[in-house]
């Protein structure tokens, strides 16, 4: 019988496709040649080839590396080969975890362009010392970046993305970077637009409300410039950008105070240009997080501003107040309501809770509330007229509906243990195939020995072994088959295994829910609720209740 195939992983990454140079393909082709001299088993080899492309080298979050690790981890890699250090990634920590990884599994990592094989101690030691020059090109690359953003600062150029409300962007000029040239972009004034920004400064002055900003907008169909409905993030987004404040005495005195690195000094800060920022966000995992002001770049921009320096700090001195505020609203205020944060109106957005008067209460001495459609309060019923849900009601007969799901002999009862009898004979075909693709894997397996043998035998003929070779050959086709097959009955008898204990937790779940559910306190009632509903919609008459995977 033939031993199993060894297994060699190909690695390759490129931060973008350019089709020059070390392009996925030629790392892919130096990898294959570098494995057919160099490692003895390459010839039998089973060579499979893993390929991130537009991924960054600053982490190991690249989906193809992810898949490949999972597979070293599961024991079916002897040898991890990648054409040159740096294609694994730029994290000296990364490097040596990695490295340590593949070691305590026993395999091997080759990089050709620097010839090192972790067999050998010479060569782990050079792949350490390889892995802190990488961290330091990273370093330095990032130190360019920081450089050319400084240049780019000074320069008040805008660097693309979606403009800003209140501006379109316009070429300008050709500069050169990097002995590169390039077009340089700038921000021109849209007057319809800017009118709209003007509008949103002075009513939150006026108004103080972020929320009161947005429902002016909801009720009077004023959208956003891509076309969306306003939110409070948008309206603070627009509130909070440098763009727009004129370059001044009070601005330049704010972001010095902020630690802000400033690109113009005071006496430039005359009034009359605006404001442009770099590095105020940034995009760690694809989602824009706020930078600390220390690294913020803040520079003369080529538009004029809008907002006087003065106006614009007393605008972020009232959305920090009103920020310090706000963490205390978002903790739930009402110590009854169940429902908030499942319960939707059929508008689509949340629905929350709000008190009667104090001298309203149920007959169980509980304060009554109600649930209400924030985009209803805010529009003042024009873009939503659903009516309020009696909160304390509504609670208790959700409550009750559970209950009766809760009972075994319900449809939800019924549904789940037939979905349970289902999974377990699922389950046990799949043990019964699994013992029959055994016994004719070990029956062709003892065919494959017995022909060995046979060759093995003194006077044969080369047509007679070459006639036993290809019946070897066609034993082995169908092992592999058979072995495939195998390993998804295995994987699937697994799943089968969770789905039967994930049936089981939910049974369990609705048995005790009645019991144990009036013992809780409300925070713990929510949490529970939470485990057992995706959501609950109101329409003014009826709730529907949507459990987990019923939609």
């Amino acid at each position: 019988m033939e031993k199993d195939k060894t297994e060699i992983f190909i690695y390759s990454r490129k931060s973008k496709w350019t089709g020059r140079g070390e392009s996925i393909e030629n790392q892919v082709q130096m990898c294959r040649d570098y494995i057919e001299r160099y490692i003895p088993e390459a010839k039998n080899a089973d060579v499979r080839v893993f390929e991130d492309e537009g991924y960054s080298g600053k982490n190991t979050k690249r989906p193809e590396f992810q898949k490949m690790m999972k597979e070293v981890k599961q024991g079916k890699c002897k040898y991890l080969v990648c054409y040159k250090l740096d294609r694994m990634g730029r994290n000296i920590i990364d490097i040596a975890s990695l490295v340590e990884e593949l070691n305590h599994l026993k395999v091997s990592f080759i990089s050709v362009k620097e010839n090192f094989d972790t067999s050998t101690p010479l060569g782990k030691t050079m792949l350490y010392i390889a892995g802190i020059f990488a961290q330091m090109e990273r370093e330095q690359i990032a130190e360019r970046v920081k450089d050319n953003m400084m240049l780019l600062a000074k320069n008040g150029r805008w660097l693309g993305g979606n403009t800003p409300l209140g501006f379109v962007s316009q070429k300008d000029e050709k500069v050169q970077i990097d002995d590169k040239i390039k077009t340089s972009y700038r921000l021109k004034e849209d007057g319809d637009e800017m009118k709209i920004v003007h509008f949103i400064f002075q009513e939150f002055q006026e108004k103080q409300s972020l929320i009161k900003v947005v429902e002016y907008f909801l009720k009077n169909d004023i959208l956003t410039k891509r076309g969306k409905e306003y939110s409070t993030t948008a309206i603070k987004d627009i509130l909070t950008n440098p763009v727009y404040c004129i370059a001044d005495e009070d601005a330049y005195e704010y972001f010095e105070t902020m630690g802000c690195q400033l690109c113009f000094t005071r006496e430039e800060a005359n009034g009359t240009r605006g404001l442009i920022s770099y590095a105020k966000t940034s995009s760690e995992t694809y989602k824009n997080k706020d930078n600390p002001p220390e690294e913020w770049i803040i520079a003369l921009g080529k538009h004029k501003g809008e907002i006087k320096g003065k106006d614009f700090v007393k605008v972020q001195k009232m959305i920090a107040a009103n920020s310090t505020k706000s963490e205390s609203y978002r903790k739930v205020k009402n110590e009854i309501a169940l429902l908030s944060g499942i319960l939707y109106c059929t508008c689509g957005h949340a629905m929350r809770p709000k008190y009667y008067n104090v001298k309203q209460i149920t007959e169980e001495g509980e304060r009554k509330f109600s649930y209400r459609c924030p985009y209803k309060d805010r529009t003042h019923g024009e873009k939503c007229n659903v009516e309020n849900a009696p909160g304390n009601d509504l609670d208790q007969l959700v409550c009750e509906e559970l209950f009766r799901y809760a009972e075994p002999d319900s449809r939800i009862g019924t549904m789940l243990e037939e979905l349970k009898k289902q999974f377990e004979n699922s389950k046990s075909d799949s043990v019964d195939e699994l013992g029959l693709l055994n016994q004719a894997i070990k029956e062709k397996e003892e065919s494959i020995n017995n022909l060995i043998a046979t060759i093995k035998k003194p006077g044969r003929s080369q047509a007679f072994i070459e006639h036993i070779d290809e019946e070897i050959s066609k034993l082995e086709e169908e092992c592999e088959k058979l072995r495939n097959r195998a390993t998804l009955l295995k994987e699937g008898k697994e799943s089968v295994i969770k789905d039967v204990n994930q049936v089981d937790l939910i049974i369990s779940e609705l048995e005790s829910f009645k019991k144990s559910f009036q013992t809780l306190s409300v925070p713990q009632k929510r949490e529970y609720l939470r485990l057992l509903l995706d959501k609950v919609v109101w329409d003014g008459e009826t709730a529907h209740i949507f459990l987990y995977g019923s939609h």
